[in-house]
């Protein structure tokens, strides 16, 4: 029996040491990843992580349900060989709007459409609006108002260069990394440790800005501070009173934090219902128009779905995003969408006016021209329903 307390002692010393070097190094946040993910069965994020968190509620004061006129024969719409690809990707929600009208709802895994889903990266799209709102009123005076005007550790050096469109373009030059998988890179001590400024501020400029295009939620994060700045409001009311209270949401909404009455991740954690989601796409096809109100600035908002043609570490000129959102397009049809880390999209195809939204567990990490490939899929079986 002593071997046996021998090596339990040895086993919680070691557990000790472990915890207290974790802390001793500023990397405490790994504790709470490994309770939010492992120890819940997990390997990464996920959909459903809501409970975990400190979050700020956006609530939803004016709703405007949705028309719904469901199609027929929905099920003979979408061929078997398809819905089973869609089933792959544990697809939770698929909801299909044309000319502003539901014509196909379908949820899936207990999912329905008073489920609250993370939409991850989405949000960056829902950041970059309040940023075109930010500058049509005057708190931000153009796109190319320098950083430093906001934030004085960027006032210096080749960060003085550092303007607002490099942030939106992803171009800021600013080696945050993306990788989700490193338990001590930024992206997993901004979504699980309890500082998001503080870890961001680590960072700065290395690179010239707007010479190289680098998908880096960093820059999501200093945008979210320079509106917090400089409008003297969190993001997430910001957001409620010029957004969600006027697109007639119909859910309340929530904004993952990085503690109690702290600061939005701004570039992830956006929490809400698939109907809701949709609404933005609806926004953004009607350029930046809800009904008679104009809620951000069409040019805005047909610059942020323009290529903003930065060269990626390939050279390649990039067609593929804009301010803060996607593009693409299928079978010769332009779209643009908002995307998530797990497959969280909100389609929009101005050509034959439709909004696609779908959620779920997984996406495939293959891309088609820089568009995951699962994508078609959605796409594919929305053309199909709204023919």
């Amino acid at each position: 029996m002593k071997w046996i307390k021998r090596i339990f002692v040895s086993i919680v010393i070691v557990m000790l040491v472990a915890v207290g070097t974790l802390f001793i190094t500023g990397n405490e946040h790994v504790l709470y990843g490994v309770g939010k993910t492992y120890l819940k069965g997990k390997t990464a994020p996920d959909i459903d992580d809501m409970p975990y968190f400190s979050t700020r509620a956006i609530p939803a004061d004016r709703p405007q349900p949705w028309p719904v006129n469901l199609i027929k024969n929905t099920e003979s719409a979408i061929p078997d060989e398809l819905m089973h690809k869609m089933d792959s990707m544990e697809t939770t929600a698929f909801l299909v709007i044309s000319r502003d009208t539901i014509v196909f709802e379908q949820y899936f895994r207990g999912f329905s459409d008073t489920t609250h889903s993370n939409s991850f990266s989405v949000a960056k799209s829902f950041l970059s609006i309040l940023v075109g709102v930010a500058i049509d009123e005057g708190y931000i005076e153009s796109l190319d108002q320098p950083v430093g005007d906001f934030i004085p550790e960027f006032r210096e050096g080749v960060n003085a260069s550092l303007t607002v469109r490099h942030l939106l373009q992803m171009t800021s030059g600013i080696p945050f990394g993306e990788s989700y998988q490193d338990p001590f890179g930024y992206m997993a001590k901004a979504y699980y440790g309890k500082d998001l400024v503080a870890e961001t501020m680590k960072f700065k400029v290395e690179k010239e800005p707007g010479t190289q295009w680098v998908y880096e939620g960093g820059n999501t994060v200093l945008l979210g501070l320079i509106l917090e700045r400089a409008t003297g409001r969190t993001v997430s009311q910001f957001f409620f009173e010029k957004v969600w209270s006027c697109v007639g949401a119909e859910s309340t909404a929530y904004w993952n934090l990085d503690k109690k009455d702290g600061m939005e991740k701004t570039y992830s954690g956006f929490y809400s219902t698939a109907r809701d989601f949709a609404r933005i796409g609806k926004l953004y096809k009607n350029e930046g128009r809800w009904g008679a109100d104009t809620l951000v600035s069409p040019d805005f908002a047909r610059l942020s779905v323009t290529p903003n043609g930065i060269p990626d570490v390939k050279g390649e000129a990039c067609k593929w995003y804009g301010l803060h959102w996607w593009i693409g397009e299928y079978q010769g049809m332009r779209l643009f969408s908002c995307r998530g880390l797990r497959g969280q999209y909100i389609i929009v195809i101005p050509e034959r006016d439709l909004v696609v939204v779908r959620l779920g567990h997984q996406q495939v990490k293959e891309r088609r021209n820089h568009m995951p490939v699962d994508m078609d899929w959605y796409i594919e079986a929305a053309l199909r329903i709204a023919q």
